[in-house]
Formats: C-alpha cells, sequence, structure tokens
C-alpha cells in the first residue's frame, strides 16, 4: 500500500509484524516485545500501523492512485499487553475517491485489545512522483517477515526528541527511514510523534506513568523536510483529560496532523 516503506531498513518494518492469510483474509499479527512497548502496553501508535496496514493493503487496488490515510481513531483497553495480538478487517465502503474500514485488534483466544476506525483518500499519481511499488503477496510476505526486530525502544529508533515535557514539545527529524513511498512522513510514526507528546505532558504534569491509550488523528498535509514539532494543549486539568496535539512541519511553519489523544496508567 501507499503507506508501506520500501525496505527492510525502515522503522515501521522492524515493529516485529507479521502477515498471513486466513479464510481468504490478509491479517497481521504481533509478538509484542519491549521496544514496541510502554509501561507494559502496546504503543498506540504500533496498534494504528496495524490498523493502517492491514486495512490499506486490501484497498489499496489502483497502480495509478495514491491512497493516503485521511484520519485514524483508535481505542485501546488499558491493558498489560498479550502474548500475541491479530487483526480483524471488515470493509465499510470502496469508493473512487475515498474508503473507510475498521480494525479489531484482538488477544489468540479473540478477547478484544483495541479498535479502530480508518478512512482514506485516493490521490492520482503525477508524472513527477516516485515509483508506486507493486503489492504482491511475495513482497508482503517479505516486508512482514518478521526479521531485523527493533533492538531500542521505538521512540529511540525514530529519533524523538523532548524539548519541554511539561508543554508536550517532542521534536523528529523526517528520516528516509520514516517516509513512505510516496516521501511523506509514515502514518504510524506521525502517531508516534503524537502520542510522545501526550505522554510525556500527562507524566510530567501528573507524575503519573502516562500511557496513550486514545487517539484521533487527522492527517491535514503531507510533511516535507521537517522536522516535525508538536504543540499540545490540555483540554481539562485531570489525568484523563484530553489532550489536542497539533503536528507542525518545522520547514514551512505548516500544520500538517491534528490529534486528540487520552492517558491512562496500566493497572499492575
Amino acid at each position: 500500500m501507499t503507506d508501506l516503506l520500501g525496505d527492510t531498513m525502515s522503522v515501521p518494518s522492524r515493529l516485529g509484524v507479521t502477515a498471513d492469510v486466513r479464510d481468504g483474509e490478509f491479517r497481521l499479527q504481533l509478538h509484542p516485545q519491549a521496544p514496541v512497548m510502554r509501561h507494559g502496553a502496546v504503543r498506540a501508535s504500533v496498534i494504528s500501523f496495524m490498523i493502517d496496514v492491514v486495512a490499506g493493503i486490501v484497498l489499496d487496488d489502483d497502480p495509478d492512485a495514491w491512497l493516503l490515510t485521511s484520519d485514524m481513531s483508535v481505542r485501546m483497553r488499558p491493558v498489560l499487553a498479550p502474548d500475541w495480538i491479530g487483526t480483524r478487517s471488515t470493509i465499510l465502503r470502496r469508493g473512487q475517491r475515498s474508503a473507510t474500514a475498521t480494525v479489531d485488534v484482538v488477544t489468540s483466544t479473540g478477547g478484544p485489545v483495541a479498535t479502530g476506525a480508518i478512512g482514506f483518500s485516493r490521490v492520482q499519481r503525477r508524472v513527477s512522483d516516485p515509483p508506486k511499488p507493486p503489492m504482491t503477496p511475495e513482497r508482503i510476505t517479505t516486508m512482514f517477515g518478521g526479521a531485523g526486530i527493533l533492538t531500542r525502544p521505538l521512540r529511540e529508533e525514530a529519533g524523538i526528541n523532548v524539548l519541554h515535557s511539561i508543554s508536550g514539545i517532542v521534536q523528529m527529524e523526517v528520516t528516509p527511514q520514516l517516509r513512505n513511498p510516496a516521501g511523506t512522513l509514515q502514518g504510524a510514526m506521525v502517531a508516534l510523534v503524537a502520542e510522545a507528546a501526550a505522554e510525556e505532558l500527562a507524566s510530567a504534569r501528573f507524575d503519573m506513568a502516562a500511557v496513550v491509550i486514545d487517539l484521533d488523528l487527522r492527517y491535514l498535509a503531507q510533511t516535507g523536510a521537517g522536522p516535525v514539532e508538536t504543540r499540545c494543549r490540555l483540554l481539562g486539568d485531570t489525568p484523563d483529560a484530553p489532550i489536542q496535539v497539533e503536528i507542525f512541519d518545522i520547514s514551512s511553519d505548516r500544520l500538517t496532523t491534528l490529534v486528540y489523544a487520552r492517558t491512562a496508567v496500566i493497572p499492575a
């Protein structure tokens, strides 16, 4: 799909996610490891990656158009990570200009872990655009073979720097390892920036081990040269209050993503 990265050195391709086709349905699964967790829970941005990819691969069927994520909502249970999680997806709409799907993330016994809704926009490729890689079963299997898993925490691998914790200001360079084939910042890496900003703000203000469990993302513009930087606003005065996160491309001072997040403490 459009939002995949084209090599095994990209950060998203090293999350440990694997793929298969079961009962005619394309699915993703993950055995959560420490680099993709925070305080024992799977990161919301990792869940968002699974939702984005599993729906997008099925819907991205036009070689002459980019399928770009326009919006995504993620809701997670505040629980410790199970040994295994997998996806179950439902296509709600498949149109010429847009598409919508829902994805449930479940345990090996079918128990709920998270759920998400995602929307896509189709944008015709320009002659000057980079080539769009074909999504063959062989390429998908290679991409999600589980090799080259991260050895450091995801935030470190992505290069997120904290500028001011209590204000939720973080910054990240836009490197080739974080871009998709369309040349912009990969969607789950955008989610990671927002997640980091929200967890920094909540942890610093309320002296808690904050974990993001809700994310609502609206992708407004493609990211250019970067770096990207967050600006946050706490919509309340309690630890569970929503947090508004705006992500800006510093090279153009352009608002690229609007996010609403909510945090919780994971019970031991």
